[in-house]
């Protein structure tokens, strides 16, 4: 069990995955409908459900698009971009796979459960990354760093956010650089897709399991 900060005693489960050859296991939640449902009973006694949505652990299980970004990445050539970055990493299969190689990944995450389960989990796979830091990419603006690769998996999930993405795509992406993002098939992805090559970014689709993975490439201005 893991305690939450919002007071509950996470049940979790250890479940190993396999990818090129590395063995990966994660520490996550038992049942995420159950603890879900134990979240929302615990606020409603302390009435303060307004606080639900907000620390609802959605990233405490390995959804599908997560699974198929890490066995997309695990099938590829190995990265060659120096700064990696994950947005929404949840419990970063993709970047506990690229640390497991040996590449400097930088995971982020707006949960504050989430670096707990993160340093479990590079703990338990005997791994020093990736290296974390809470952020919340749809509300910044200009980072410190531009990133040469950035990863992300399930975060179009309301109209509000495919214009975040590209707004942070636009002014965080280094030029040359690209992004991997996958997505189960959501309203908002194709039109996403859509923007971005508007907006000069080249746009090629996977297809994998049902989930529909876009390599979006920055051109070098020149």
């Amino acid at each position: 069990m893991i305690a939450s900060t919002s007071g509950l005693q996470y049940n979790t489960k250890i479940e190993r995955f396999d990818l090129n050859g590395f063995s990966l296991e994660l520490e996550m939640l038992a049942d995420i409908d159950e603890t879900i449902d134990q979240l929302f009973d615990l606020y409603q006694a302390q009435g303060e459900t307004e606080l639900f949505e907000e620390m609802c652990p959605y990233f405490g299980t390995l959804w599908p698009a997560g699974r198929v970004l890490a066995d997309f990445l695990a099938a590829s050539p190995e990265p060659q971009e120096r700064r990696i970055l994950e947005l929404g990493c949840g419990l970063a299969l993709p970047s506990l796979y690229l640390a497991r190689l040996g590449r400097i990944v930088h995971a982020t995450d707006v949960h504050p459960d989430v670096p707990t389960f993160l340093e479990r989990n590079r703990a338990r796979n005997k791994v020093d990354g990736p290296t974390f830091t809470t952020l919340d990419w749809r509300t910044v603006q200009s980072g410190a760093h531009l990133w040469d690769l950035v990863l992300a998996s399930d975060v179009l999930y309301d109209k509000t956010q495919p214009p975040s993405l590209l707004n942070f795509l636009t002014r965080n992406l280094a030029p040359g650089g690209r992004m991997l993002l996958a997505d189960p098939g959501r309203t908002y992805v194709q039109g996403f897709f859509h923007d971005a090559a508007q907006h000069g970014f080249s746009v090629k689709t996977h297809g994998s399991f049902g989930v529909l993975i876009g390599e979006l490439k920055r051109d070098v201005v020149s």
